[in-house]
């Protein structure tokens, strides 16, 4: 069985549920949820796109292979949320009185357990379908408040179903903005001091004396850079080299694509400041 087609479709279909639940029964928190969910499934598959490209192996173009073609989607995934979240915001601005109707309650039910049950397939399709689980997950909360908006809006009032469908509004200008700090850090050439810190332990485990170190993320668990050492006192350069190029092979096994440049002045270590 394909379960990333079973996936698109039952969430596709929940989110059907959801906007046919709120033309027909007036809940508008179901309605900025619908639009929510169309726009997330719409992201996920541009997102899982892009994915499958960055796997593609090194080239002339990009020698260093294509791994930041995976944050592509990014930028789609932010405008699909951003127009659903323009659509939410002039949809509940414009207020009129309204009723919601039972059927409401009935509908985000339905819709929230077709979205579990997209997210359930997502999970068991290999590769691709774990990001798109991720991508649906919290389409899964937007769903649970949508329908106890629903309901408590039918029993309570429909200023309930409204309170409801901002505080859905409200999260989605929230991922938008994290989202979007988020592709900036990425981009930013960052590296943790962990895998700093992974690097130099290797390297002077060797006996090399550490002289810089310089990383860059690639994608998340992913690195690339330089190290300069010295090589242990008395060391023959072949058997140094050696010893660099293994550390190096043992570093890209966990991720860390890292050139090591020995030294065998000695006048180096005094003229760059260890980082």
């Amino acid at each position: 069985m394909d379960y990333f087609k079973l996936g698109l479709a039952l969430g596709a279909l929940g989110a059907a549920a959801k906007i046919a639940g709120s033309l027909a029964y007036g809940s508008k928190a179901l309605l900025v949820d619908g639009a929510t969910c169309v726009a997330g499934l719409i992201a996920g598959v541009v997102a899982l796109y892009w994915l499958r490209a960055s796997q593609a192996p090194p080239d002339v173009d990009h020698p260093y292979g294509h791994e930041r073609l995976a944050f592509g989607g990014v930028p789609f995934m932010l405008a699909a949320y951003g127009a659903a979240t323009g659509f939410g915001l002039a949809y509940l601005l414009d207020y009129r009185e309204y009723r919601v109707e039972p059927g409401a309650g009935i509908m985000g039910l339905l819709g929230l357990a077709l979205y579990t049950g997209a997210v359930a397939a997502f999970r068991r399709s290999p590769i691709i379908g774990a990001p798109m689980a991720a991508f649906t997950a919290s389409e899964v909360l937007e769903g649970l408040v949508s329908t106890v908006s629903a309901i408590g809006g039918y029993t309570l009032g429909p200023m309930v179903d409204y309170v409801g469908a901002w505080i859905i509004e409200a999260y989605l200008a929230w991922e938008l903005v994290s989202n979007s700090r988020g592709l900036v850090h990425q981009l930013s050439d960052m590296a943790s001091r962990e895998a700093i810190e992974t690097v130099r332990k290797e390297l002077e485990s060797r006996g090399f004396q550490v002289v810089d170190v310089r990383l860059r993320q690639v994608v998340p668990g992913e690195y690339q850079g330089d190290a300069v050492v010295l090589p242990p006192r008395g060391l023959d350069p072949v058997a140094a080299d050696m010893l660099a190029d293994e550390a190096a092979y043992v570093l890209s096994e966990k991720g860390i694509d890292v050139t090591v440049h020995v030294d065998f002045s000695r006048g180096l270590a005094g003229k760059r400041g260890v980082r």
